[in-house]
């Protein structure tokens, strides 16, 4: 007889422990092989994924497995059983490989994170913050308003009729453009900051740029025919009054301009399209960008600075300043104020573009100038050259030595001193096109080539001031228009 001395509670307490003991016990149960090969992914490090926890079997248990499997067939490889409820397949005797699936899947070798991703090229082409490019340009500017300003005395000899068709026809004159101006060089600069990409998945972005450094000369001279059989002298139509220029034996010109431009834009980029996605002969994914058309607009405001001067100088040989001399200065100064409205079309690829881009920029323009004109003529004449219109030429001396010497009209004499300025606001015109090509070096810098055309109006050119019949005082003329073209070399990067 066994008194119970403990209290009731207790005794649950111990048999619901003894129930607990029991089905851990049980759980040490080897799982029945799987029907089928059953193959766990593995992440990069060979750990298996999947959704549910997977559990080792504890030492005891795999000890059980081993035990069971040399009862069931004696002689055979204790861990053949076990290999075959993981793996599914018996390995090869004498095999020492790493478990793996016996049959080849399209995933093998492939790791979840190394799938390519079709981005957009946008991403690759042009990645940074900001962008910009620097260029060398070289233009040649086109020729002066033409206007005669000078010609022989063998002109007086004609009649009116044929001396008209000569100044018209402008052979044989002098202009005020008989020879090409220098090509000078310049440069465009660049810089702007990307803003982001907009709903449309265009690039936007602010820029500045400076368009300009150019600067023109040319000089000239024409000389007056004096030899022992024959002696001429120049004449300028302008004015016959005006001393200090009819009468000289050399005309001198010299000619310069210069352009400078600032802009800045607000500009939208199409981006390329989707990029190719292909498998490269050694097995892995590689990723092309596909070739296509990239319009884009610029919308902004451009100030440019055109400015223009234009000397005129006579002298007579062995002849002092003081007695005879003419100088006429003329210079413009031109401010244009507009909207700028350009584009571009580049078709780019991975590894070199061309297209083009161009701006235009109706404006407003602030013209000036100023002339002054210094000339004397105090007692220079020369008897012996070939006299105006209506003299008779002199006989030659030595074969009719009883005719009296020619006495023909005198130059003109006095001095004159004077200068004046001018101002008008009109319209005007700045536009540039450039045909471009560049390669790319890397994926955010390139070097690139092009032909550029200039283009400036509604501007006071030089030539177009040049008069010194004095019929209008504060005279000025603004309907000119300078052309220049020619090619650049510059370097473009993004960061």
């Amino acid at each position: 007889m066994v008194i119970n001395f403990l209290p009731r509670f207790v005794f649950r307490v111990f048999g619901i422990a003894l129930v607990a003991v029991s089905s851990l016990g049980a759980c040490r149960v080897v799982a029945a092989p799987p029907s089928g090969a059953a193959i766990a992914p593995v992440d990069e490090e060979g750990l298996l994924l999947g959704t549910e926890p997977l559990i080792a079997p504890e030492p005891d248990a795999a000890i059980d497995l081993f035990d069971a499997a040399a009862e069931g067939t004696p002689g055979r490889d204790p861990l053949d059983g076990a290999l075959r409820s993981v793996v599914g397949e018996p390995l090869p005797e004498g095999s020492s490989e790493t478990l793996v699936s016996p049959e080849p899947s399209l995933m093998d070798g492939l790791l979840v994170d190394e799938m390519p991703e079709e981005v957009s090229s946008g991403g690759w082409f042009g990645t940074g913050e900001y962008y910009g490019s620097a260029e060398l340009v070289f233009l040649n500017r086109g020729r002066n308003y033409r206007k005669v300003i000078g010609h022989d005395s063998d002109l007086l000899t004609l009649n009116a009729l044929d001396r008209y068709l000569v100044l018209k026809s402008k052979m044989g004159v002098f202009t005020t453009d008989s020879l090409p101006y220098n090509v000078s060089p310049g440069a465009r600069i660049t810089v702007g900051e990307f803003l982001g990409r907009d709903y449309l998945d265009r690039d936007r972005s602010l820029e500045v740029t400076y368009y300009g450094g150019f600067s023109f000369y040319q000089n000239d001279g024409w000389n007056s025919i004096i030899t022992p059989e024959k002696q001429t002298y120049l004449v300028t139509p302008l004015s016959d009054a005006t001393p200090g220029f009819t009468g000289a034996q050399q005309y001198l010109t010299t000619s310069s301009s210069t352009f400078n431009s600032i802009e800045a834009n607000f500009k939208l980029l199409r981006r390329l399209g989707r990029d190719k996605i292909t498998m490269v002969p050694n097995g892995e994914w590689a990723r092309h960008a596909e070739r296509g058309w990239l319009p884009a607009i610029l919308v902004g405001a451009r100030l440019a600075n055109y400015n223009e001067a234009f000397s005129f100088s006579s002298r007579a040989y062995s002849t002092p300043l003081e007695k005879f001399s003419g100088d006429y200065l003329i210079q413009t100064d031109n401010w244009l104020l507009g909207l700028n409205l350009g584009g571009e079309l580049i078709s780019r690829n991975e590894f070199f573009y061309w297209g083009l881009r161009g701006r235009a920029a109706p404006a407003i323009s602030f013209a000036g100038t100023q002339q002054q004109m210094n000339t004397r003529n105090t007692g220079y004449q020369q008897p012996n050259a070939v006299p105006a219109e209506g003299t008779p030429i002199p006989p030659v001396p030595f074969l009719y030595p009883t005719v009296p010497a020619n006495t023909r009209q005198p130059f003109p004499e006095g001095t004159e001193v004077w200068k004046m300025a001018a101002q008008q606001v009109g319209p005007g015109f700045l536009g540039d096109l450039t045909c471009l090509a560049g390669w790319n070096m890397t994926p955010n810098s390139s070097i690139q080539v092009g032909y550029d055309i200039l283009w400036v109006a509604g501007v006071a050119t030089a030539t177009r001031q040049f008069s010194i019949n004095k019929t209008r005082y504060n005279q000025i003329d603004p309907g000119g228009q300078s052309f220049m073209m020619g090619f650049s070399f510059g370097y473009n990067q993004t960061w």
